[in-house]
């Protein structure tokens, strides 16, 4: 791990946006790519509109939301500010998501348009805001209105350090209430650059996402691991059926892609 000295999230991603700057970084299929660059400007426009809502680190903050671009780069945003960030899988019930947001105490969520239905109606205490994912526009919000703005700049600098809570993980397919499980920054960081010596993982690899980036198997493998090497996401729009998955796989002839065995 010589080449990645700091293992938190955001040291990771400074070496990749210095390395990699102008190189494809995310995109949905057969659209133009975000660059390293412009993903990391996102980023911190992100951030700044975190700080307006009265973000701090420590602060939960839910995603939950189908796969897409815009995934990946609040994310980053969460953690690079010291926030800690709650995936939640797309296919969780109204009630399974009450109870992640209550559990966890999220202050705000990033949702989807394709899910929101599943938040309307519900009330947790400590939720303040509710961002819509797709362009950062705001549903709900307890306080003044924000406006995302590209060119926003974050107001503070964030000192994270490897110990520091990035994320809970909440377990499907257990009985009862799902388990938060707690991953430090060292716990994420250091899975995804110790994956570097199972597969060679080079600028110019293409990964085709399809498994929810929710779940940490595609967040470390298929996020993380691609994003600490220079190689070039994609999303598709749809579930992934033999009709959209075909199409998409001669489109980004990706070279690498998780997959996981139907049940």
């Amino acid at each position: 791990m010589q080449d990645f000295p700091v293992l938190t999230l955001p040291a990771l991603l400074s070496r990749s946006v210095e390395k990699y700057a102008d190189l494809p970084a995310v995109a949905f299929v057969d659209e133009t790519p975000l660059t390293y660059a412009e993903f990391d400007k996102r980023r911190m426009a992100i951030v700044a509109m975190l700080e307006k809502m009265d973000i701090k680190p420590g602060d939960r903050i839910a995603l939950l939301s189908a796969n897409m671009p815009n995934w990946g780069i609040t994310y980053f945003s969460i953690v690079s500010m010291g926030a800690i960030v709650v995936p939640i899988l797309p296919d969780f019930s109204s009630g399974e998501i009450e109870n992640v947001l209550l559990h966890s105490e999220a202050k705000a969520i990033f949702i989807s348009t394709s899910l929101k239905a599943k938040i309307e109606g519900l009330k947790p205490d400590t939720l303040q805001h509710r961002i819509l994912i797709d362009d950062f526009s705001l549903l709900e919000t307890t306080g003044k209105k924000i406006q995302f703005k590209e060119d926003a700049q974050p107001a503070k600098e964030y000192k994270v350090t490897e110990d520091d809570l990035a994320a809970i993980i909440y377990t499907s397919g257990t009985t009862g209430k799902s388990k938060g499980v707690m991953l430090t920054h060292k716990n994420i960081s250091s899975n995804a650059v110790a994956s570097r010596s199972i597969q060679e993982i080079v600028p110019g690899d293409r990964f085709l996402s399809v498994l929810p980036l929710s779940h940490t198997y595609e967040n470390t493998i298929g996020f993380i691991l691609p994003i600490i090497s220079g190689a070039s996401i994609f999303y598709i729009k749809k579930p992934p059926t033999p009709a959209v998955l075909l199409p998409a796989l001669k489109s980004v002839r990706p070279t690498l892609m998780l997959t996981v065995p139907l049940i």
